[in-house]
């Protein structure tokens, strides 16, 4: 891995932060002591995959879409190779993983599919076993997929 991106719980967030130069919030903002002079983005959506919408369709107002992945690009790909990238959504366990993943992709040219077998050890301070969110995943690959056709 050439450059450094992890996830994490928002409490051990607020604990890390300080060794980071980028910050994704993903659903819960950290202090503003904790993302002083850092590259900092805030994006406000819950942890609502596929399967929740099967069975609560009514979520999808909760759910990520599109233009959250549009601005996570954006953001990832403005990073410069030595920021390390610190992200974090409240268990660390869906949401973070998945855009951990992404960001590896986006930064290292490493296979999707590679990154979200070796999540597990981008995780801090543990390793729990992360399940990534398909939805963002999903919007993920559409997008590159687009990006390919034009």
């Amino acid at each position: 891995m050439g450059t450094i991106n992890h996830y994490t719980d928002l409490a051990n967030a607020e604990k890390y932060a300080k060794d980071y130069d980028a910050i994704i919030s993903l659903g819960h903002k950290l202090p503003e002591k904790s993302r002083a002079n850092k590259k900092y983005l805030f994006l406000d959506f819950e942890d609502v995959t596929y399967n929740i919408l099967q069975t609560a369709p009514q979520e999808d107002v909760y759910a990520p879409n599109k233009r959250h992945v549009q601005e996570l690009l954006k953001f990832i790909r403005g990073l410069s190779p030595s920021d390390r990238l610190l992200v974090h959504c409240f268990a660390g366990y869906s949401r973070s993983p998945a855009v951990t993943a992404i960001a590896e992709t986006e930064r290292d040219g490493t296979p999707l599919e590679h990154s979200i077998e070796h999540l597990p050890q981008n995780r801090i301070p543990d390793k729990l076993i992360p399940k990534p969110n398909d939805i963002i995943l999903d919007m993920y690959e559409r997008i590159k997929n687009e990006e390919n056709r034009s």
